[in-house]
Order: C-alpha cells, then sequence, then structure tokens
C-alpha cells in the first residue's frame, strides 16, 4: 500500500485539479483508473495460477513504479497538449499494474509462505500491516502533494523501485 495507489482513487481530482488539470481531465481519469482496476483484477484471476504469484509481482511492481513516473512527468507539464492523455492513461496503467499482482498477491502470499502452525498468526500481522500503511499514505497524502507538487508520485515511485529489487531477491515462487 505505499505505491500509493490508494491516493489516485481517494485524491485524483484534488491533485490534478491543484496541478493545472481540466475537470474532463479529471473525470477520465477516475472513470480509467476504476475501469482499469476491474479489468486487471479480472485478468489477473485467470493469470495467477498460470504465470505464478512472484512473476505477476514482479511486473505488477514494475508497472506501477513506470506508470507513477509518466504520472510525475505529465503533473509536471499540465499545459502541455500531450499531458492529459499521458496522465489519463499513467492512471490507469498504474491502478492496472497494481491489481495485476502488488493488490492481491500481497494478501495471498503470506497464507502460502508461513508454515501451518503460523499461517493465521502471520496472514493477519501482513494484513494488519497492509491496512495500517494504507492508512499512513492516504492520510499523509494531502501535505505530501502539497509540499512536492507534482512530484508526490516520486517517493512512491522509489518505494515501489526498493519493492521491485526485494521481491526479485527475496519472494519465492509459491503456485
Amino acid at each position: 500500500q505505499l505505491s500509493g495507489v490508494a491516493n489516485l482513487f481517494n485524491f485524483s481530482s484534488t491533485y490534478l485539479l491543484a496541478r493545472g488539470f481540466s475537470d474532463a481531465t479529471c473525470a477520465s481519469v477516475a472513470v480509467a483508473v476504476h475501469a482499469s482496476n476491474v479489468c486487471a483484477t479480472l485478468l489477473t484471476a485467470l493469470l495467477m495460477d498460470y504465470l505464478g504469484r512472484r512473476r505477476l509481482l514482479l511486473a505488477s511492481t514494475f508497472g506501477a513504479a513506470a506508470c507513477a513516473a509518466l504520472l510525475t512527468l505529465a503533473a509536471a507539464s499540465p499545459l502541455e497538449p500531450w499531458a492529459p492523455p499521458l496522465c489519463i492513461a499513467a492512471a490507469a496503467g498504474f491502478v492496472g499494474s497494481f491489481a495485476l499482482g502488488l493488490g492481491p498477491v500481497a494478501l495471498l502470499l503470506p497464507a502460502e509462505v508461513f508454515p501451518a502452525a503460523y499461517r493465521s498468526t502471520g496472514a493477519a500481522l501482513a494484513s494488519s500491516v497492509h491496512w495500517t500503511a494504507q492508512f499512513a499514505t492516504t492520510f499523509v497524502f494531502l501535505l505530501q502533494a502539497e509540499r512536492l507538487g507534482a512530484a508526490a508520485f516520486v517517493p512512491h515511485a522509489a518505494l515501489l523501485l526498493f519493492g521491485l529489487v526485494f521481491a526479485a531477491v527475496h519472494v519465492p515462487e509459491t503456485r
């Protein structure tokens, strides 16, 4: 949840209007992120066992980081003719990437990696950390956006890149 994906759902219009984007772009982003979430979630249900959790997690983390960077580029140049379409595509790609792996795998993986004797405790602890991180990320985002401006998603992109390296080194395949 430190990826910042919840901030796109909760604050995309506030953030993008403050950057100078139009109401129409904000509405398009809102529709695109929700449609992307639904489509990617359905796709993930089909691919999870075929491709494996680790592969989806790695692709998802890379895709979300790349889209956070593209969203930052668009947010820094809202008056450029390419910025609104890039903003819409980057926001939808960010959420779709998250839904392909980071969302479902983060909740499924703990139940698969902990030994049976610790599975319920481990899964509960992982879920608690997950939701606490989302609360913290959401709680600070408007201040973060005020202070960082167009670069508000840069810390999230950096955390995603760290997560990508961590997952590549430490996360086993569990399918």
